[in-house]
């Protein structure tokens, strides 16, 4: 069974939200760890490839995909069959570098307060009403993750993936263009590569895989 991994780079500010509220602080928290380390939560990253996966299959191949959508991602009731999806981990900085920082929080050398602060920033926002106006009260101070930064998602099966399975996943993977809150407010904006795990080391196979699948629907087209 092969390793895969989802790699994630920030091209602009995102925002994870957790929802939550910091008085005196922020109106909107985003989600971290006991490190403060941004991260989302693998349920929220796989609601947002699935809609990649659903769109790119609606445009290339919808009839064909459903079934290889189901197979991956799961669908109600699968019961025992469950087991053949993919296992999404949440998405996280790079490992080396949350344990390097986390020791030194556990050291005392740092703080999970410095560690957030390094790695984001805070914004403030206002709504608009219908007359293009400013709506008073509306200034809401938002917590952001800096653009640059790059998460990682590993994808956990216990069986082989199909050519075509690792086709539309890579497709996907090129397809998904935003993360996050406030996409309209240009936040979110990512570039997403599919790696494969090959003698220990990840490489970037996204355009390998990709190639593939779209000759393999033009030539069923």
């Amino acid at each position: 069974m092969g390793k895969y991994r989802i790699k994630i780079k920030l091209l602009t500010e995102a925002i994870f939200g957790s929802g939550n509220s910091i008085p005196s602080s922020v109106d909107l928290e985003i989600t971290h760890d006991e490190y403060g380390f941004p991260f989302m939560k693998a349920k929220t990253f796989k609601g947002n490839f699935r809609k990649a996966v659903t769109n790119v299959a609606e445009l290339l191949s919808p009839g064909e995909c459903k079934a290889v959508i189901d197979n991956l991602l799961g669908k109600e009731n699968d019961g025992v069959n469950s087991w053949k999806n993919i296992r999404f981990t949440d998405c996280m900085l790079n490992e080396n570098v949350r344990e390097i920082l986390a020791f030194k929080v556990r050291n005392g050398t740092l703080t999970e307060s410095e560690i957030k602060e390094a790695l984001t920033d805070i914004r403030s926002f206002t709504s608009i009403d219908d007359n293009g106006s400013y709506e008073e009260g509306s200034l809401r101070d938002i917590r952001v993750i800096k653009k640059g930064l790059e998460f990682y998602v590993d994808l956990n099966v216990y069986r082989e993936l199909s050519e075509k399975e690792l086709g539309l996943l890579a497709t996907a993977c090129r397809y998904m263009k935003h993360i996050g809150s406030m996409k309209t407010r240009g936040k979110g904006e990512v570039d997403c590569s599919f790696l494969v795990c090959e003698e220990g080391k990840y490489a970037d196979k996204t355009d390998v895989f990709m190639n593939k699948f779209l000759k393999g629907v033009k030539a069923n087209g």
